[in-house]
């Protein structure tokens, strides 16, 4: 399994965490912190970064699919992505990985 960090980078892998609830609902990702007893609810391109945060892409290649969906030019979406994946990090929603990771790894290295 990759290593932990939290070193946002376009080579990181990004993984929801598996201890977290959540839904898309009318397009929107609303996500369920028990331990914080947080809700959270993301936007249109936020809930499309969190559906592909599975572990099996790097944020770059998260960039580059939603370069094709959103007709920009990779490198214009990239720092978002960083950003968003920065805040994701920083809020226990998600982690970043060196290699790929799945949700089920990441909780069994918890175990």
């Amino acid at each position: 399994m990759g290593s932990p960090t939290d070193q946002v980078a376009p080579e990181s892998y990004l993984v929801r965490s598996p201890f977290l609830a959540w839904r898309v609902l009318e397009g929107t990702a609303v996500i369920i912190s028990p331990q914080e007893r947080e809700l959270h609810s993301m936007d249109e391109v936020g809930t499309a970064i969190w559906q592909m945060a599975d572990g099996t892409r790097t944020l770059a290649q998260i960039a580059q699919e939603l370069s094709a969906e959103y007709e920009a030019a990779p490198e214009e979406i990239l720092p978002d992505v960083l950003a968003f994946a920065q805040s994701l990090v920083e809020k226990e929603l998600a982690f970043v990985r060196d290699q790929p990771t799945s949700e089920e790894e990441l909780e069994a290295s918890w175990g």
